[in-house]
């Protein structure tokens, strides 16, 4: 399970998907579908790929199953889902309508791509809608081809898009520099809090601020899998009680892989 907590924003927590999901992802489905995606898609071409009433939930309970998925949550809620299978497919992602641009989707795309590393993958692949485009392009997928699949006798539009999983590790290098003594002590305050949720976090493989032998500098060395790892992670501190506390001190940072 993970967990991205900030001092002002709900927590979004990613967990199995589960048989109680059955109902409430497929509702999200289709109003992602029905709401989100009606910018860009032709209402022939919104009921043929929703088709909310040929949906049978003991069939889409199966295919959720068998797509290995996840569910992220916020205050408790469902508000998204998401899935990996063994060759790094993600069949589905999608956030319901008023969890928009809250960190949904930055959460389960770091959790697909930490899951698809874990299990040794080379890349990550999907079937992206337009809207869904740009989204995927920002956390380093590139567009292979565009499709044109037949839904319900209905051609849409989507693009096969790739992600290669060798070598994307990004590595940040620096100081946080105090210049009062206030500052130093506000670090100390907060620092174990701050170490323990990072390091807690999905795509971390290290995270360490250390003392120099000026009592107003630290060193910080950060080692994050990915780009998506990195960037929920810049999210999630930004709203942080760390975020808030030290929002005023120096960072001379270095950031490779980005």
């Amino acid at each position: 399970m993970e967990l991205n907590t900030g001092a002002d924003s709900p927590a979004v927590v990613i967990r199995p998907y589960g048989h109680a999901d059955a109902a409430v992802t497929l509702a999200i489905f289709l109003a992602a579908v029905t709401e989100t995606a009606a910018a860009d898609y032709s209402p022939e071409q919104i009921q043929a790929w929703a088709r909310p009433e040929a949906r049978e939930l003991s069939a889409w309970h199966a295919a959720m199953q068998a797509r290995n998925s996840y569910v992220a949550t916020v205050d408790g809620a469902p508000a998204g889902f998401s899935d990996v299978d063994a060759e790094g497919h993600i069949d589905m992602m999608f956030v319901a309508p008023p969890y928009q641009r809250h960190g949904v989707a930055r959460q389960l795309i770091g959790h697909v791509e930490a899951r698809a590393r874990q299990e040794q993958l080379t890349e990550l692949s999907a079937d992206v809608s337009i809207p869904a485009r740009p989204f995927f392009e920002r956390y380093g997928f590139n567009v292979e081809a565009e499709q044109h699949p037949v839904k319900a006798g209905v051609q849409l539009t989507n693009y096969k898009m790739k992600k290669k999983l060798l070598g994307s590790e990004v590595c940040l290098s620096g100081q946080l520099v105090c210049r009062t003594q206030d500052q130093a002590d506000t670090v100390r305050e907060h620092l174990q809090l701050h170490l323990a949720l990072t390091r807690a976090e999905p795509g971390c493989r290290s995270f360490n601020v250390t003392t120099t032998s000026n009592p107003l500098i630290w060193q910080v060395e950060e080692r994050f899998e990915h780009a998506a790892a990195y960037e929920a992670h810049q999210e999630r501190v930004a709203s942080s009680e760390w975020g808030h506390a030290t929002v005023g001190i120096e960072r001379r940072y270095c950031v490779i892989g980005l």
